[in-house]
């Protein structure tokens, strides 16, 4: 019976350690790629916690006579030094009770148990090291850029490295030009326009407009839906498109050709307060034009919507894969503006082929911190909801 207990307690010692080194293996890949909802990570938490409940329980006696035994030691060791008996010689040079003989590595690895916990400590390292630091893919010399990119920044490839590494620290989370004059736009309205369904049908790129001009509140609305600021959770504010992280690494900026009580020229959104600022007046159509390789929807519509991406709001945190998520990001505000649009009655029309460089410099950006990423088209149809 005794011995069946012992080699319970050795079995379920060991699922420990292995438990136990899995729950630190899957932290560390939960943390390093930010997955708030890594399953395998709360499973070995779970199976960890019942093995060392049932250590504990089958170890109870040995705990309680070590504490007993830590406690009384102490308690005779605090009463001869306050009698004054304590001498050099009491205490050997080792630091080890008398008697004792001294341990380590090779003495470990002797016993059942220190050579388990060496091998299941070696085994976690190979694992580790197989799973986060693996060598970069080989990619061929002329291999599409973007298939390239997407290869070099797959999950498990230099992570482990990479968090230790300095990817800069955090941007300010809304952009501003306090010089440049303000446009307050008003509250966006909540009449009903198409239910989502219908909205989703009718949707398509439109590039014949009507000509009509756009009111302010109609781009008031059409801004707020499709990426403004409706939702605040823990003191996050939170926008109607989704973002890695709730950095939203995204600006917008409009090329306004026809909006009442609205000069023509260059705005950039403010979602902060809901603004427009503006950063260029005049008319920008024959230059919006020209930067979408001269298709000439872009100058007949009512405005030019220009997302651009300010990649150090993500790389600081997602490293390598921030310009994956800028562009998925970029897509979803792309999405709703179709959608906002279509149940406003309006048309909309994507354009990924630019002019990077021209667009970039009338957008008053750098084009490498923060570069645009897409253009759409925005006006009124002739056959309006």
């Amino acid at each position: 019976m005794k011995r069946l207990r012992q080699d319970i307690n050795t079995v379920v010692s060991v699922a420990l350690l292995v438990a136990a080194a899995a729950a630190i293996l899957t932290g560390i890949i939960a943390d390093l790629w930010h997955l708030t909802g890594f399953v395998y990570h709360t499973y070995a938490g779970y199976v960890m916690a019942v093995l060392a409940v049932a250590h504990v329980a089958l170890n109870w006696i040995r705990l309680v006579r070590y504490i007993r035994f830590r406690l009384l030691r102490s308690t005779s060791q605090r009463a001869p030094a306050r009698a004054g008996l304590t001498t050099r010689a009491s205490v050997p040079a080792s630091g080890s009770p008398a008697g004792r003989p001294a341990t380590g590595v090779l003495h470990a690895l002797r016993t059942r148990r220190g050579f388990l916990g060496v091998l299941i400590g070696a085994l976690a390292g190979v694992a580790i090291g197989r799973s986060t630091v693996r060598a970069r893919p080989n990619v061929p010399f002329g291999t599409d850029m973007g298939v390239a990119y997407h290869q070099w920044s797959k999950p498990g490839m230099s992570d482990l490295f990479g968090a230790v590494a300095s990817w800069g620290a955090q941007p300010p989370l809304y952009k501003t030009y306090p010089d440049a004059p303000r446009i307050i736009l008003p509250p966006p309205d909540d009449r009903p326009g198409l239910i989502l369904e219908e909205a989703i049908r009718k949707r398509r790129s439109v590039r014949d407009y009507s000509g009509d001009p756009l009111t302010l509140a109609e781009l008031s609305r059409l801004l707020f839906y499709t990426g403004g600021i409706n939702a605040e959770r823990f003191g996050v504010k939170l926008r109607a498109a989704p973002s890695a992280g709730a950095l939203y690494p995204i600006e917008t900026y409009l090329a306004v050709h026809r909006v009442t009580d609205l000069r023509s020229g260059v705005y950039h959104y403010g979602v902060a307060d809901h603004s427009l600022a503006l950063l260029r007046e005049g008319d920008m159509r024959g230059e919006a034009v020209r930067h979408g390789l001269m298709q000439d929807f872009l100058g007949a519509c009512n405005l030019v919507v220009y997302f651009t991406v300010i990649l150090q709001r993500l790389r600081w945190r997602y490293q390598e894969r921030s310009y994956r998520y800028a562009l998925l990001e970029a897509g979803h505000l792309a999405q709703n503006l179709y959608l906002a649009a279509t149940s406003l009655g309006m048309g909309v029309c994507a354009v990924g082929a630019f002019l990077d460089d021209q667009v970039n410099a009338m957008l008053g950006v750098d084009g490498e911190h923060e570069a645009a990423v897409y253009m759409l088209a925005v006006g009124k149809t002739r056959d309006r909801v």
